[in-house]
């Protein structure tokens, strides 16, 4: 049978400045692949009309269609799906993923879909796949949810895959891989394992661990062996620049960290990127083994500078100090290092956003990413919203990185809101100065000061002053 994935990330290339990879499809089109049946990709970059969408989908000529649906996106999906459903009944639409692995009951009750796959989807899309090519009814495939005669259908979920060794490497042919590490500067996506073990508020992995409790171990990493198996495929194949380790905490066991240094040192030389925590990078003998082996920098979730509001609210339990030492530690080794950031979370206030900032400003980070704050469900702060009436009524926001947020506020309005975006933006500009030029980076703190800190409005008059300048310069030379 032929598999047509479609992938939604409308406005997300946009933002990143090129289609990415995701490990998942590639996996799921890898299992296929190695059971005979052959897969294709639609990645959707932007908003098509559905009959663009549907005439598209023809161009493949599948058997199945497999919608992988994250909960921003998850809209435009089931819109997609609905009209193609109507133009074609007869094709299977089998919807998987993050969003309806955190809330089927949703997924399921959409007419769009014949099937939805909840949780890891490798053997259940491979073993639905296998009935239909056989022409046997799928309804009793475990993971599988589906309306029948009225009424949904829940199957169990099957244990989770003890042992990532025994999947094949994902498949980077599915995305037209060649054109897309081009675009991306030979940047190569990996992730060596699968979980997170903490209880972030705001992450969908307490979510996920709830879903698949009594189901076996959650967080699992491959085999260092198995890492560097596909780290010399990929080597052989493509022209690599720099790895990205996309695993959430990467260094969280330190045996296996040490184990994937030695055996890296000594067979690679690309400069590769890892995310972890704060907690797991304060050991300086993983950070010393982590420059030996080229690592090029880490990134941290910081989120929040103000200590009460990131324990209690987020529930990240570590102190400024420890982020500051940990950041000295890292940038005493040489690595570069990168923090992710939120505003306005629930029981944020001016003064906390002006804490994040601080204390990015501290930890001066080569590069960072702040976003506004989105109630995903299944999380703990989702929860909290939904309770205390903060979620604005039929309001939706369809990009991760949008500026607009879904919660009244009532420690934070939109306008303090807007104000605090703009004042991460001109960090940016007030960082990237202080590493070019020192000099110059004293005389903009002094004037940051003078200007009560308010760097938006220092930015925009810095910028008039330089357009004036130019014109002058223009005047003189023409003169």
């Amino acid at each position: 049978m032929k598999v047509l994935f479609v992938y939604s990330d409308i406005s997300g290339a946009e933002r990143y400045g090129a289609r990415k990879f995701y490990s998942g499809l590639g996996s799921l089109s890898a299992v296929l692949k190695a059971a005979g049946h052959k897969t294709a990709l639609l990645y959707l970059q932007h908003e098509l009309s559905p009959d663009e969408f549907a005439a598209q989908v023809a161009e493949h000529a599948p058997d199945l269609v497999g919608f992988s649906a994250t909960t921003h996106q998850y809209p435009y999906i089931e819109r997609y799906a609905a009209h193609l459903k109507a133009l074609r009944p007869g094709l299977p639409l089998v919807c998987g993923g993050i969003h309806p692995t955190l809330v089927p009951e949703q997924v399921v009750a959409s007419p769009a879909f014949d099937a939805v796959i909840v949780g890891e989807g490798e053997y259940p899309l491979r073993d639905m796949v296998e009935r239909l090519e056989q022409g046997r009814d799928y309804a009793d495939v475990q993971n599988v949810w589906m309306q029948r005669n009225g009424e949904v259908v829940r199957n169990p979920m099957r244990p989770l895959i003890a042992d990532l060794d025994e999947l094949p490497y994902v498949d980077r042919e599915l995305f037209d891989y060649d054109a897309m590490l081009a675009a991306n500067d030979g940047w190569v996506d990996i992730l060596s394992g699968r979980g997170c073990p903490y209880d972030c508020s705001y992450c969908c992995n307490p979510g996920l661990k709830a879903r698949y409790k009594g189901l076996g171990r959650y967080v699992r990493f491959r085999s260092v062996g198995h890492v560097m198996g596909e780290l010399r495929a990929l080597k052989a194949r493509y022209p690599i620049k720099t790895i990205n380790f996309q695993d959430d905490t990467f260094t969280l066991d330190h045996r296996w960290t040490l184990d994937f240094c030695e055996a890296y040192r000594q067979e690679f030389r690309y400069p590769f990127w890892i995310n972890t925590r704060v907690e797991r990078i304060l050991d300086e003998d993983v950070v010393r083994a982590l420059a030996g082996a080229g690592c090029a920098g880490i990134r941290v979730g910081v989120e929040n500078g103000d200590e009460t509001l990131r324990a209690n609210v987020l529930k990240r339990r570590m102190s400024n100090d420890e982020i500051v030492a940990a950041f000295d530690l890292v940038h005493r080794h040489g690595l570069k290092a990168y923090t992710c950031n939120m505003i306005g979370v629930p029981g944020e206030t001016p003064d906390s956003i002006r804490a994040t900032i601080d204390l990015n400003r501290r930890l001066a980070p080569e590069e960072f990413q702040f976003s506004v704050f989105y109630p995903y469900p299944m999380t703990e702060l989702y929860d909290i919203s939904v309770a205390q009436g903060l979620i604005k009524p039929q309001t939706t926001v369809t990009s991760y990185y949008s500026r607009e947020s879904v919660l009244n506020l009532p420690t934070l309005t939109p306008e303090q809101l807007a104000q605090g975006y703009e004042r991460f933006a001109a960090l940016q500009n007030e960082l990237a100065l202080k590493r070019s030029s020192p000099k110059k980076h004293r005389l903009y703190t002094c004037l940051l000061k003078l200007y009560g800190d308010d760097a938006p409005r220092l930015q925009r008059h810095l910028d008039a002053l330089r357009k004036l300048r130019a014109r002058l310069r223009g005047r003189i030379r023409r003169s």
